[in-house]
């Protein structure tokens, strides 16, 4: 939870002034973000239907079927198309299904988050820390 002072901080940056959630999105750098976590989730549906062709080849997995996953709808389409397919479903456009919408704005909304605080960090360094945990090592 974030303390007041940080939320006044957050209210008071100059690069969020007057900004929507669409000016946001058309940014490159939520784009760039989008990308990195579009990239992560396309990589690990691979390595987790690799890891079910491997176990079919040696006779496991006899009557499982991979599990149906919204991104195996969706990973044809581009960053920029994810982008503006996540400002349909934030606006409420979006024709898609549900669980493809409910990952549209997961997906999204993590990059839209990484977006707002770097702007954040940039106008106030000092909430790196708070805003942009560094990653934990496994």
């Amino acid at each position: 939870m974030l303390d007041k002072e940080t939320k006044r901080k957050i209210a008071s940056c100059k690069a969020l002034q007057g900004k929507t959630i669409f000016d946001v999105v058309v940014m490159p750098r939520f784009v760039e973000n989008l990308a990195a976590y579009w990239m992560a989730q396309k990589t690990d549906r691979d390595a987790i239907r690799k890891s079910y062709q491997a176990m079919r080849k040696v006779g496991g997995a006899k009557g499982y079927k991979l599990p149906a996953h919204p991104l195996d709808a969706l990973e044809i389409l581009t960053t920029e198309e994810l982008a503006i397919e996540y400002a349909k479903v934030v606006a409420g456009g979006s024709t898609r299904g549900h669980a493809q919408r409910k990952y549209i704005r997961q997906i999204g909304q993590q990059a839209y988050n990484l977006t707002v605080a770097q702007m954040v960090v940039e106008e106030y360094p000092e909430l790196e820390p708070v805003l942009i945990p560094k990653a934990k090592a496994n």
